[in-house]
Parts: structure tokens; sequence; C-alpha cells
């Protein structure tokens, strides 16, 4: 609710860490019981904090944001300096259909080199100071998280931010005691210490996503191969498959091309970034110096820009279409998915089995027929007729202004087409004529390649 939600929440992660001394069986059931709470506090609570930065911070973006307009992958670039995701159509459709609109959200990815960055950079600096490596490290650990809060509010002040920096933090605070924490208890305080601390957080999409990803990275990575390659198309084939409970509603589909895209786009992503952190950092005493780190990241970056884009065309081809599901068979899919991820043997096999069943819904849908829906992507000028249990028609009303047709039109559709729980559409009917180019754009789709389309003139 105000400036300093970011400091209350350190001081809350701490107080809870501390119980994982003695208590770590406590501290776990206290964690969950926090987070469950939290969770039914924002089903029925509308009350949400709105992202909120120091006045002078958004003068810093300012500046940034003015730099990086005259740079080539403005877009690419704006999106990791400052958080902010104005992207044109066109460059937004081609991220979600290639699986890679996380690299241009600030969460674990980011927050991890900006840590390891300034963790050297402060350790460099306090080498020469003469104190004891205890108060070193207590030093360190409170200018990490000065370090921190600029950069959490530089980034937009968005929650997975929020919860990777605590996540971060909390091991250095572990580590001062000379205690080494355990990561997934770690990653489930830093989860219900946000969703408590910020009203709304917990039903958060960008937040579930998040913590969708991390407790799955942060299982797999330890029994992964030694190949940096291998491992990549291993870390991105499992997050994709535990993102189906997002995807419906973020795009209707289910990226098959995206582990692919994903092994060349993230290393090139990576030389990027750490120039782009250094921009934030340095802005405040030179913009000179600042704009001149911006032009390297979007030199290093633009590799990843024509790859997204050229790979596009291809990941759309091969989208498989998927649709909303009940809230339970989310529950289900998620937890299954999970317990065969953390348990063994007959409980790991049973898991298995039912996170495949589970996710048979995704691909089918469950719903009745003749079911009508209206839109929320087009203002509820649409509507669809469900006519089995994978098939349905899409119409647009008789409206004067009507959604245009552009690259977010055919995402908006897409994601109506799974909201509805269609993955074959038999017929769209607009109100004008669709010309030769705007079908063959739609019938890229695979829910709508048979699809007729008519008008409703």
């Amino acid at each position: 609710m105000h400036i300093f939600y970011f400091v209350d929440f350190v001081l809350g992660e701490i107080l809870i860490c501390m119980l994982k001394i003695k208590t770590a069986y406590f501290s776990i059931f206290l964690v969950v019981a926090v987070f469950l709470f939290s969770m039914i506090r924002d089903s029925y609570s509308s009350d949400s904090i709105e992202p909120y930065s120091p006045e002078f911070i958004e003068n810093l973006q300012g500046r940034l944001e003015r730099q990086t307009a005259t740079i080539g992958n403005h877009e690419f670039i704006m999106a990791l300096a400052t958080g902010k995701r104005d992207f044109s159509p066109k460059f937004r459709h081609d991220l979600a259909v290639t699986g890679t609109m996380h690299l241009v959200a600030i969460s674990a990815f980011h927050t991890g080199i900006m840590v390891l960055i300034f963790g050297s950079f402060f350790g460099s600096l306090l080498f020469f100071v003469p104190l004891r490596p205890y108060a070193k490290n207590i030093l360190l650990f409170f200018l990490k998280i000065a370090a921190s809060a600029y950069y959490f509010f530089m980034t937009g002040a968005s929650i997975p931010t929020l919860r990777s920096l605590a996540f971060m933090l909390f091991f250095d605070f572990f580590m001062i005691f000379g205690t080494f924490p355990h990561p997934v208890f770690v990653f489930f305080a830093s989860l219900a210490a946000v969703a408590l601390l910020i009203p709304g957080s917990s039903l958060s999409m960008s937040f579930l996503m998040s913590a969708l990803c991390v407790a799955t990275v942060l299982k797999i990575w330890r029994v992964l191969p030694r190949s940096v390659m291998i491992s990549l198309v291993c870390v991105s084939v499992t997050v994709n498959w535990i993102l189906l409970v997002v995807n419906a509603e973020l795009s209707g589909t289910f990226s098959v091309f995206a582990p692919f895209v994903n092994f060349f786009v993230i290393p090139v992503v990576s030389l990027a970034v750490p120039f782009v952190t250094m921009a934030q950092f340095l802005i405040p005493f030179s913009e000179g110096v600042a704009a001149f780190m911006l032009r390297i990241a979007d030199f290093t970056i633009a590799p990843a820009s024509f790859l997204v884009s050229f790979f596009a065309g291809t990941a759309e081809k091969t989208a498989v279409p998927i649709v909303q599901v009940p809230v339970f068979i989310k529950i289900i899919f998620a937890a299954s998915f999970f317990s065969a991820l953390y348990f063994r043997n007959k409980i790991k096999h049973l898991s298995l089995v039912i996170n495949i069943l589970s996710a048979l819904f995704f691909f089918v849908g469950i719903s009745s027929t003749d079911e009508l829906k209206r839109s929320d992507q087009f203002g509820s000028k649409a509507f669809c007729v469900k006519e089995s249990v994978t098939s349905g028609r899409i119409f647009f009303d008789r409206y004067a202004k009507n959604p245009a047709f552009n690259t977010y039109f055919l995402t908006n559709i897409e994601r109506f087409s799974a909201e509805c729980g269609i993955t074959e559409v038999l017929s769209v009917h607009f109100p004008g004529k669709l010309t030769e180019k705007q079908e063959r754009a739609l019938r890229k789709k695979i829910r709508f390649k048979n699809a007729k389309f008519y008008s409703r003139e």
C-alpha cells in the first residue's frame, strides 16, 4: 500500500527465516498455511497494490526510455531496463508463439545476473576495508538489499521481481550465520511472504508463472547432465509443460517449438542483460555512459530479436491449440506434476499417470455442447457457440466499431477460442469481408486451418 512495502517484505522474510534454524517442520507448516490464507483472502477480496515508484525513480526511468528510443531493438531493451512492456502487436505475438515472453518479464533470470554483478563489485570494494569477515558479510548483505530495492523499483516493482530478489537475499542472510538453507524451503517462504504482504499477488498470472517455473528448475537442475546445451533444452521442455495451466489464458496454445527457440535465444539475451543492468545503475551518475552500455546491449541482443522474429512463423504453425479448463483440473495437473518431481517410487509413477490424464483435458476440453459465451478479449463484441466437445463457431456482433484485424487481433481470437473450449473452429462470422491475406493469416493457426469465414453484411 506504500513505498516501504519492499522493506516490510524483507523484514517479514527474515522473521520467517529465523524459524527455520531450529524448527524446520513448524516453519514449513507455517509457510504453507500463510500462502493458503493469502489465496483465500485474495479470492474474496478485490484489493490489490498497484506498482508504485518514487518520483526520482520515475525520472531515471524516463531518462532510460529516451536513450532506448534511439536504438534498434528498443522494445526489447526498454522491457529489460524499465520493466515497461509497450510492445508492438507483432513483437508481442512473436514472443508469445515462440515461448520467449519470460525473457522480457523481470524475474529470477535477470535478478540473478544483477546480484552476481553487484555481489562481486561490493565484495571487491570491501576487500580493502579493515573489518572482520563477519562484519564484512553483514555490510555486504545490507548493500545488496539497497541495490535490490533500487533494482526492484527501477524495473517496474513487479511481484516476480520482488519474489526472486527475496529468494536470493535469503541465502545471504543464512550464509552470514554459516547455515546453508534448503532451496525449496527458501522458495516457498518467499512465495508466502509476497502473497501475504501484497494483496492480490497470489492470483496474479505473472506471480503464478514465476512460481511454477522456479519450483520446476530448483528440482530438476541438480539432476540434469553437465552439458549446458542439453540442460537448456530439458529445462525449457519441462517448464513449458507445467505452464499449460496458464498458457490457455495467455495465448491459447502449447508451443512445441519453444524449447528449440529458447535454446538459441537465452544465451544471447544473457549476454545483453549485464550491460542493461550497468546502464540502470549508471544512469544517475552519467547519462552518456549509460547510453553507451545500452548500445552495447542493443548490439548483443540483436541476434535474439532476429531469431524470435525468424522462428515465429514456424512456431505458430506447430503450436498445438489448448483450451481453458476448470480450476480443479489445473490444481490436479500442477499437484501431480510436482509430486512426480519431488516423490519417488510408486507415488512418482502414480503422479505421472495422473498428470498425463489431467493434461488431456487441456487438449480436448470437458465443457458441454450448445454453450454460448461472450468474449472478454473483444469487449463482449463477439460470442462463441460450441457444437461438440472440441468444435464450435465464433460470431462478431454487427457493431460500427469492431476490432481492427491485426496481430493483436489474431492473438485475442485464439485466446477467446481457448476460453470457449474450442480446439477446432468450424466457422468465424465477421461484420465485414476478410481479404485473402487476412484469411491466410488466420489459417496459419492450427485451430482455424479448416474454418470457413463468413461476412455478416
